[in-house]
């Protein structure tokens, strides 16, 4: 990730101290005289190489509407979409008039103030459900370029300016329940899984596709004939023999050869409808999907149907139906959406501990500072000691109408509601 230096701008010593929250003295020091201080960066869904797992420091334990709240800020319209962030900047979208209308917003963050927003209209907003809307596709970055996938009103790219660099109109989409993949980048290529109801309503078929992140022109299209409806976000996995583009999708896990768009292997076990995003932890590849359905771990590689010789380990219960999984510190969490968290060994998939939280989530955990945030529906966020065993550290109650998954920078909590983007830090005592 890039080194992120803090502008002179920010004011007072008290003020810069309170940002940076925890660093030792030395670091403090490196800032005043413009050295940069390293930072993660929250590029895209689910923040560094998808794995939802800051390495930040000094990120908040508690918070409440009177405590450690640095900003709020009202973003107008609709959005389930998650924030990126990179160096100061914060991004998000939302939707207005039914998804005719939608904005791709520019905040600053350290005061939570708009910069500017950049609106991408539509006349034919594809249908979708309340839990969806019509900007639940998360933005991603590459520090000079912000990616954004608005369904049927297109994918865009724009510069830090909000100048509008290219825009791809990629077909009308069919889905009852709307469009929530985000866009993915890889080295020089943007990656967009395009799965909707296309076959069932005589439509074109579901397709994924690589793009010139450059220009918008088509690097490859492969076609996903005959596959319906998912919500998920693909990774990206090197090995020694191949370099693949993830996608858990309807019935299988399926890998496509990054240069070539070409199927390379599959695992069958999902089930039809697909949300979760699928991770990779210590040489696994792990996925999710259904109404308490199956888990797997998955060794990738290999070519064809590799069900019988790649899958490490397989659950056949529990995993959700919503939320992504994730895998901290040899660990894989399961948060389904009746608020049941279940842990297993991610090597092995032995059961740790399973608890019920109670509530709806909706949103995906994230992971920081041996902790595991865990947000629900009402606005209440989990805190949860990463382990083998349940350890409940703070819950924090915030604002109604959680559906977005939080993202971590800069020692900052960044949480959306259906109303606002908050900003949460430590904060010094009387400030």
């Amino acid at each position: 990730m890039g080194g992120f230096l803090l502008p002179y701008r920010w004011g007072s010593p008290r003020a810069l101290a309170s940002w940076v929250g925890g660093r030792v003295l030395l670091l403090l020091f490196s800032v005043l005289i413009a050295c940069p201080l390293e930072a993660d960066n929250w590029a895209r869904w689910r923040g560094p190489q998808g794995s939802a797992v800051s390495a930040e420091t000094g990120v908040p334990l508690q918070w409440g509407q009177d405590r450690n709240i640095r900003w709020k800020t009202a973003i107008p319209g609709e959005g389930s979409s998650s924030p990126i962030v990179w160096n100061d900047r914060v991004f998000l979208t939302s939707a207005e008039d039914e998804g005719c209308l939608r904005w791709l917003h520019c905040l600053d963050l350290l005061t939570g103030r708009i910069i500017w927003s950049s609106q991408v209209a539509h006349d034919w907003p594809e249908l979708t459900s309340a839990l969806t809307g019509h900007a639940a596709s998360t933005p991603t970055t590459d520090g000079q370029r912000v990616f954004t996938w608005l369904g049927n009103a297109g994918l865009s790219c724009h510069d830090f300016s909000g100048r509008q660099i290219w825009h791809r109109d990629l077909g009308a989409f069919e889905s009852e329940l709307g469009l929530a993949s985000s866009p993915v980048l890889v080295g020089e290529r943007l990656f967009l899984v395009c799965d909707h109801d296309g076959t069932r309503f005589k439509s074109f078929d579901s397709f994924l596709i690589a793009l010139d992140p450059q220009t918008g022109r088509t690097l490859w299209k492969t076609p996903r004939a005959g596959l319906l409806r998912s919500w998920s976000t693909p990774i990206a996995v090197a090995s020694a023999q191949q370099k693949v583009l993830i996608v858990n999708a309807q019935d299988q896990l399926r890998a496509y050869d990054l240069v070539t768009g070409r199927q390379q292997w599959s695992v069958t076990g999902m089930t039809p409808w697909v949300t979760p995003s699928p991770v990779v932890a210590g040489g696994l590849i792990f996925a999710s999907s259904g109404r308490d359905g199956p888990a797997l771990a998955v060794k990738p590689g290999g070519y064809g149907d590799v069900t019988e010789t790649h899958v490490a380990w397989k659950q056949s219960r529990g995993a959700p139906y919503v939320c992504s999984p994730i895998v901290y510190q040899g660990y894989l969490y399961l948060l389904n959406e009746t608020g049941i968290l279940t842990c297993l060994k991610a090597r092995t998939g032995k059961l740790q501990f399973r608890q019920r939280l109670g509530g709806k989530f909706y949103s995906s955990p994230v992971a920081a500072e041996d902790r595991l945030y865990l947000t629900d529906e009402l606005g209440v966020t989990w805190v949860i000691g990463a382990g083998a065993s349940f350890q409940l550290l703070a819950k924090n109650r915030l604002a109604s109408g959680c559906l977005a998954s939080p993202a971590i920078s800069a020692g900052c909590f960044l949480l959306r509601s259906r109303s606002h983007l908050f900003c949460i830090s430590i904060q010094p005592e009387g400030e």
